[in-house]
């Protein structure tokens, strides 16, 4: 009898392992961002550098850096209100620290909403974003980022992939070209927490199929009635928090051809080449009125 309650145990025990090992990849969303499901990308990598900056790491790229939507496919129609997008990508790696709450991961945004975080690009992303979409034609953009959001800014485009899908039937008149110069405002986000990052407020853009010169395109840049600059440079602004203070505020970008003359980018009345958009900076003690796990 001894010898049967021992070995009875051994076996629970066995079992008890096997069932851990084999237990379902951590692959859920986490609040508006897509947390990679590999247990190895769930840390930073031992390449990392510190950035010395509010504890951002970065690393990479590691090559030339290529980034392909998988799903949708262009001109795609979903009958299904609701978007689940996919990405390969090589060259940049993408991980979430889950103790420090950041990571490299791959900025997604539908039509000119707020940019979310995809942290496990294989996987689909289901965002409160991506849910109830209008029925008609919507722009899905894409593209690598640091860990505090800057963009990985390759002119050769392979590292951004735009998607043109419908939701359940096309836009009356909805015609997009691929070469067609596109701006792409990702940052900031809807809320950003008083002096969270040292160097300011992060604005910041992508431009694809056109190249910024005193020459060539540029990006007109506003900050509500307080700024106006003409950015004939293909780089982030940041707004110093010396000359900002808790509250709301309206920005504006709009692409420009070298005669200084809008360039717009039509699809179904939306023109996606000239965007504002509200942000609220918090104060320190300040609640969110979002979520802040991005």
């Amino acid at each position: 009898m001894k010898f049967t309650s021992r070995t009875l145990s051994l076996l629970i025990m066995a079992a008890s392992l096997l069932t851990a090992s084999c237990g379902s990849p951590n692959n859920a969303n986490h609040g508006a961002s897509n947390t990679a499901g590999a247990e190895n990308k769930n840390a930073t990598p031992a390449g990392a550098k510190p950035l010395g900056i509010a504890g951002y790491y970065s690393i990479g790229p590691t090559g030339p850096v290529a980034l392909h939507c998988t799903s949708p496919k262009y001109d795609e129609v979903i009958e299904a209100g609701a978007l689940a997008p996919t990405f390969e990508i090589s060259g940049y790696p993408i991980y979430r620290d889950e103790e420090r709450r950041k990571g490299q991961h791959i900025e997604v945004l539908i039509d000119n909403d707020i940019a979310e975080a995809d942290y496990d690009p294989a996987v689909p992303f289901r965002s409160p974003r991506f849910k109830d979409l209008k029925p008609g034609t919507h722009l899905l953009r894409a593209f690598p980022a640091r860990e505090w959001n800057e963009s990985i800014k390759q002119p050769d485009g392979a590292a951004f992939d735009a998607v043109v899908f419908h939701i359940r039937s096309k836009s009356p008149g909805a015609k997009a070209e691929k070469t067609t110069p596109l701006l792409t405002l990702s940052e900031p986000p809807a809320e950003v927490r008083w002096k969270d990052d040292p160097r300011g407020v992060l604005v910041d853009f992508y431009v694809s199929n056109a190249a910024l010169s005193p020459n060539d395109y540029k990006v007109k840049f506003s900050l509500g009635d307080k700024k106006t600059e003409i950015l004939s440079r293909w780089d982030p602004v940041w707004l110093k928090w010396e000359q900002l203070v808790p509250g709301d505020y309206k920005i504006g970008v709009e692409l420009l051809d070298k005669n200084d003359k809008p360039v717009s980018y039509k699809i179904g009345g939306v023109d996606y080449n000239k965007v504002e958009r509200i942000f609220r900076i918090l104060a320190e003690r300040e609640k969110s009125r979002i979520s802040e796990s991005r």
